[in-house]
């Protein structure tokens, strides 16, 4: 069996995107494959937020929903993105949304035209400017509600939600290449071409 067979995965780090593939009907009589697939996958990648794609899910069945409150339970921050009316209903009905967040994060469309050229990259981070001495600092995505140390004078400072509005670049990395590159905001969701090896990419942010 692959190493995972219930679902696919679109981006793997601290906030993942998975969605189930098709036949979700059957997984109630493999509900310990789910949750020992999807513990492995969270453990493996350190993933603190899971972003469960359920753009083309139409209902989730019980036995799914008891393995998402598990890995909430582990410590793991699930969320359902696209999720249906029934589904929302569903979870407001019996409260499991005040333990799993339901469309209060965007994904867009799945790219799936295997032939398509343009690479899909996750937004690696913002350009914010440090408070002390002005430096640009490239300060990873995460570190919201934390602090990040100015890579000029090591001074250090409190990344906030204003900062991250204000700022007017973000960076990501080049999947050919590794290259970090700095862009504009207006290039998220944009093809563009990495300067250094020439791979069209395209910068996607997970809201």
């Amino acid at each position: 069996m692959p190493a995972f067979d219930l679902f696919e995965v679109r981006e793997a780090e601290t906030v993942s995107i998975i969605r189930f593939l098709d036949q979700i009907d059957d997984f109630s009589h493999r509900t310990t494959d789910l949750h020992e697939q999807l513990s492995k996958f969270v453990g493996d990648n350190a993933c603190l937020k899971l972003v469960i794609d359920l753009r083309e899910t139409k209902y989730l069945p019980s036995s799914v929903l008891g393995v998402l409150v598990q890995l909430r339970n582990q410590g793991c921050e699930v969320h359902l993105a696209n999720a249906s009316v029934d589904v929302a209903e569903v979870m407001q009905v019996t409260r499991l949304d005040t333990m799993i967040h339901v469309n209060k994060t965007e994904v867009g469309p799945w790219e799936k035209d295997a032939g398509d050229a343009l690479a899909r990259v996750p937004l690696a981070g913002y350009v914010l400017t440090c408070p002390e001495c002005l430096h640009e600092t490239m300060v990873d995505k995460h570190l919201l509600g934390k602090r990040a140390a100015c890579s000029q004078c090591s001074d250090e400072f409190s990344v906030t939600a204003e900062s991250i509005r204000k700022a007017t670049h973000i960076y990501a990395n080049c999947p050919s290449c590794a290259t970090q590159l700095k862009l504009e905001r207006d290039e998220v969701n944009v093809g563009i071409s990495c300067p250094q090896c020439d791979s069209l990419i395209e910068v996607r942010v997970i809201v």
